[in-house]
C-alpha cells in the first residue's frame, strides 16, 4: 500500500493545479424514462473534446467551456443516444438535466473490433459481444479474468495448479488461439498469452468486445479461434479522480486508482494504476501446497493521452507498465522464500516451489493523417521479460514485438464502404530452451489487407475481405473472410459469418504443463503452422413488451476446422510430453451451440443467462476401420452463466447475483490414485453475490462472496504431490476452484 499512497501522493502534488476555476460550466443529472439516475453516462460536446461521465448518483459537470453554442451527445448501454443543443456565455453556471429513452439493448453503441472502423453494434455484419464497464463492477472481485467469464462461451482456464497461470478459452479453443488487443493493438504475444488478462486495471476499461471465431483478415495470424479487444477510456470522458480498492478473507487485497486532471483542455490524460498482493498461505486439502497462489505486490500502471486537432481528427499516445512477482509451492518453500531473483531456495531440488517474475512494457499509439482522405498510422510496441524456476527447471525469456498498421477508409459511391492497409510485425524472441539454441528467433511479416462492407439493399449488408501476410519460414499465407447480416424485421437480425485462421507456435510460451512437473517435453518434427476454417450463424430478436422492458434472444451455430493442429500427446509415453502436428488429413474440430438472453423486467431489475454446448476433438487415422476421435482437454461439453440484479436508487443499494456452471471435462492426466480414472472431472455450479451501498454521490462501499456454496473439485490438482521431485509428479489437473468461499469487502471513490 505504501508505493499506491506514494503514487497519490505524487499525482496529487504533480497536478493540482488542474483544478483552477473555470470560465463556464455546464452541470446536471441523467435520468431515465421512470426518473431513476443513471451512474457512468457518458457525455462529450461535439466536436471538441471537452466532456466526462455522470458520477454514481448520475450527476455531471463540464468544465472550462467556451462561450457560444454547442451540441452535448449523451450516450450509454442500453439507452438511445441524445443530441441536445445549447448555448452558455463566459463564467456562466447552466442547469442542463437529462432523461434518456431504454433501447432493449446497446444497438446504438459503437463497436471498432468488426471492421476495424466505428459503427453501431446493430450495423455490423459481424457478430460482437460487449461488456461494458458498468457489467464488469456486478462481481465482487477487481479480476478481469472473472468478469469476462461471464460472457456465454468464454471461459477461464488455469493452466497451472502451483504457479497459478490462467488463459481465456473461446467455444473451447486453447487460449493461445486467442487474441487479446488494447484499443485494437494485438500486443500481448504469445510470451504474455498464459497471463490471460490479468495485470490490465478495471479503472481503465471502458468497455471489452468479444468476437468468437477465425479474424485473421483484420488482425493476423494470433487471431486463429476469436479476439478480445480491451477498449480503454478516453480520457476526455474519464472520471476525475477515482479510488476502488477491496480485501478478501483469503488475504489478497488490491487497489486501482485512475486521475484525468487535464479535461477541457487542446489535451486530455488519463492517468491510472493498478497495485494487487496476495501474501497468505492457503491450504483448504491439506495436500501441503499453496491452493492460492502468492503474489508481492504487483504494479501496473497506465497512461493514455488525446490531443484536440483540427477537423476532429484524433491522435492518442498511451503506455502501460506491468510488473509481477509471484510464486507456489509447498509451506516450506514459501515459508524460506524472500521473493528475489537471487534467493537460494530458487530452484531447489528438496523444497519444491515454481517463482515467476515479470516484466512488461507497452507504447500505442494511433494518428489521423491529415487531409480530407481518412488515413490512420496505429504503432504499438512491447517488450517482455519473464524469469521464472519450475522445481529445478529454469526458464527465461524475452520478447519484443513492433507492430504497424496503415489504415485507409473511402466510400465507393453508395453502397461500398471500403477499408484497406499495409501492415507489419516484427517479433523478437529469445529463451534459454532448445527453442533459440542458435540464437534468437527473429520474425518479420509484412501484410497487406482490403475489406468492402457492402450495402446491397436497405436490409442486406455484405462484408467481403482478404489479408495477405509474407512468413519468412512459410511464404505467402491468405486469409479471407465473409459476412453477412440480414435485418429479418424491424426487431430481428441474422448474421453469417466465415473465415480463416492462420498460426505459428512456440511451445514453452504457451503450455506451461511442459516446464512445470516431470515429464520430458519431445518436439517429434519440424512443426507446422496451424490452420482453421470458421463458419457461424447467429439470430438476434428484441421484444419490447413495454417502455423500459425488454428482453432480446440470441443463438449462435458455430463450426471451427483446423489441419495442421499442434497437439500434446500425454499417452503415447507416460514420462514425456510429444507435440506433433496432426498427420495430412486428419483434423481437429470445434462445434457447438449457444443460447442467450437478456432482459430488463422493470426500472430496477434487469437479468442475462447463457447456455452453450460444444463439442472439440480431434480426429487421428483409423483403428479396425473406423476413426479414431479424442477429446480435448479442459473443455467441458456444456457451460451455462447467468446473472440477476436488482438496483434501487431509492435505497441506494444494488444487488448482482451471478452464477457459472462447468460441466464435466476431459483432464490432462490420469490420477494412479484414482481406480479405474476415466479422466472426467465432475461438474459444478459456482454462485457469487455482490451487494452495493451509495454513501453519497461520490462514495461507494461494496461487499460480496465469490462462490457462495463453498464449492472446491474434489480431485487434488496435483498428481503425487507428496512426491513432488518424483518421475509421476504433475500439476496440470485444475479445473475448478481450490479456495472454497471468498468473502470481499472493498470502496469505490469517484470524483
Amino acid at each position: 500500500m505504501k508505493q499506491l499512497i506514494t503514487l497519490l501522493l505524487l499525482l496529487a502534488l504533480t497536478f493540482s493545479s488542474a483544478f483552477a476555476q473555470t470560465d463556464a460550466t455546464l452541470f446536471g443529472h441523467v435520468v431515465d424514462e421512470q426518473g431513476e439516475h443513471i451512474p457512468f453516462v457518458n457525455l462529450i460536446i461535439k466536436g471538441t473534446r471537452y466532456g466526462t461521465s455522470t458520477d454514481i448518483s448520475g450527476h455531471y459537470m463540464i468544465n472550462n467551456l467556451p462561450a457560444g453554442k454547442h451540441t452535448l451527445v449523451v450516450q450509454h448501454v442500453g439507452f438511445k443516444t441524445q443530441e441536445i443543443g445549447f448555448s452558455i456565455v463566459a463564467k456562466e453556471s447552466k442547469e442542463l438535466n437529462i432523461t434518456l429513452e431504454t433501447i432493449a439493448v446497446a444497438l446504438e453503441q459503437v463497436v471498432i473490433s468488426g471492421s476495424l472502423k466505428q459503427q453501431s453494434l446493430r450495423d455490423s455484419p459481424v457478430r460482437i459481444e460487449v461488456l461494458d464497464a458498468g457489467f464488469l463492477q456486478k462481481t465482487p472481485s477487481n479480476n478481469l479474468m472473472q468478469s469476462i467469464g461471464m460472457i456465454n462461451g468464454v471461459q477461464q482456464v488455469t493452466a497451472c495448479g502451483v504457479c497459478g497461470t490462467n488463459e481465456i478459452r473461446i467455444n473451447g479453443l486453447e487460449g493461445s488461439n486467442t487474441a487479446v488487443l488494447i484499443d485494437g493493438m494485438p500486443i500481448m504475444g504469445a510470451l504474455a498469452s498464459v497471463y490471460g488478462l490479468n495485470g490490465i486495471p478495471n479503472a481503465l476499461i471502458e468497455r471489452i468486445e468479444v468476437i468468437k471465431g477465425a479474424s485473421s483478415t483484420l488482425y493476423g495470424s494470433e487471431a486463429i479461434g476469436g479476439i478480445i479487444n480491451i477498449i480503454t477510456k478516453p480520457a476526455e470522458t474519464a472520471p476525475r479522480f477515482l479510488v476502488n480498492t477491496n480485501w478478501s478473507s483469503k488475504g489478497e487485497r488490491s487497489a486501482d486508482l485512475a486521475f484525468s486532471p487535464f479535461s477541457g483542455r487542446k489535451f486530455d490524460a488519463l492517468f491510472s494504476g493498478s497495485i494487487t498482493g496476495m501474501e497468505r498461505f492457503n491450504d483448504h486439502n491439506d495436500d501441503n501446497f499453496a491452493d492460492m497462489v502468492l503474489i508481492r505486490p504487483s504494479v501496473s500502471l497506465f497512461n493514455k493521452w488525446s490531443f484536440q486537432r483540427p477537423e476532429g481528427k484524433t491522435a492518442t499516445f498511451a503506455a502501460k507498465f506491468y510488473n509481477e512477482n509471484r510464486a507456489g509451492g509447498t509451506r516450506d518453500f514459501l515459508g524460506a522464500y524472500d521473493f528475489t531473483r537471487n534467493s537460494a531456495i530458487r530452484g531447489s531440488d528438496s523444497l519444491y516451489g515454481e517463482t515467476i517474475f515479470t516484466r512488461r512494457y507497452e507504447l500505442m499509439g494511433s494518428y489521423q493523417l491529415p487531409g480530407q482522405a481518412d488515413i490512420r498510422l496505429d504503432l504499438s510496441q512491447t517488450g517482455h521479460w519473464h524469469d521464472s524456476w519450475y522445481g529445478s527447471t529454469s526458464y527465461t525469456g524475452e520478447q519484443h514485438i513492433s507492430f504497424l498498421n496503415l489504415i485507409w477508409s473511402a466510400k465507393a459511391g453508395k453502397r461500398h464502404n471500403l477499408t484497406s492497409g499495409l501492415t507489419a510485425r516484427y517479433q523478437l524472441y529469445d529463451d534459454n530452451t532448445s527453442a533459440t539454441l542458435t540464437g534468437a528467433d527473429k520474425q518479420f511479416v509484412p501484410g497487406i489487407f482490403v475489406q468492402d462492407e457492402m450495402n446491397i439493399s436497405p436490409r442486406i449488408n455484405l462484408l467481403a475481405g482478404v489479408r495477405a501476410d509474407h512468413h519468412q519460414r512459410h511464404g505467402v499465407v491468405i486469409s479471407p473472410r465473409l459476412s453477412a447480416k440480414y435485418d429479418a424485421g424491424k426487431n430481428t437480425v441474422l448474421r453469417f459469418n466465415s473465415g480463416t485462421g492462420f498460426r505459428t507456435v512456440n511451445i514453452f510460451t504457451e503450455d506451461h504443463a511442459a516446464l512445470s512437473g516431470f515429464r520430458e517435453v519431445v518436439i517429434a518434427e519440424d512443426l507446422k503452422p496451424e490452420q482453421s476454417w470458421n463458419v457461424s450463424l447467429s439470430f438476434n430478436h428484441t421484444f419490447n413488451p413495454a417502455v423500459g422492458r425488454w428482453v432480446v434472444v440470441d443463438a449462435d451455430l458455430f463450426y471451427t476446422r483446423f489441419s495442421n493442429k499442434i497437439l500434446a500427446d500425454y499417452e503415447t509415453d507416460p514420462l514425456k510430453i510429444i507435440y506433433r502436428n496432426l498427420p495430412s488429413g486428419d483434423y481437429a474440430v470445434s462445434r457447438g451451440i449457444a443460447l442467450s438472453a437478456n432482459g430488463r423486467a422493470s426500472g430496477s431489475i434487469t437479468w442475462n443467462a447463457g447456455f452453450t454446448w460444444q463439442d472439440v476433438y480431434s480426429v487421428a487415422g483409423e483403428e479396425n476401420g473406423e476413426t479414431v476421435s479424442s477429446g480435448q482437454p479442459l473443455s467441458p461439453a456444456i457451460t451455462a452463466n447467468w446473472l440477476f440484479s436488482w438496483d434501487s436508487k431509492k435505497l441506494k443499494t444494488s444487488v448482482d447475483i451471478s452464477g457459472n456452471f462447468t460441466g464435466s471435462m476431459l483432464l490432462p492426466t490420469a490420477d494412479p490414485e484414482i481406480i479405474n480414472d476415466n479422466q472426467k472431472s465432475e461438474a459444478y455450479h459456482l454462485v457469487n453475490l455482490l451487494v452495493n451501498y451509495n454513501l453519497n454521490q461520490s462514495v461507494r462501499i461494496y461487499g460480496g462472496i465469490n462462490n457462495v456454496f463453498g464449492w472446491r473439485q474434489e480431485r487434488n490438482p496435483i498428481i503425487n504431490w507428496q512426491s513432488p521431485f518424483s518421475d509421476d509428479f504433475d500439476a496440470a489437473n485444475v479445473y475448478g476452484p481450490l479456495s472454497g468461499r471468498i468473502l470481499r469487502l472493498g470502496i469505490r471513490l469517484l470524483m
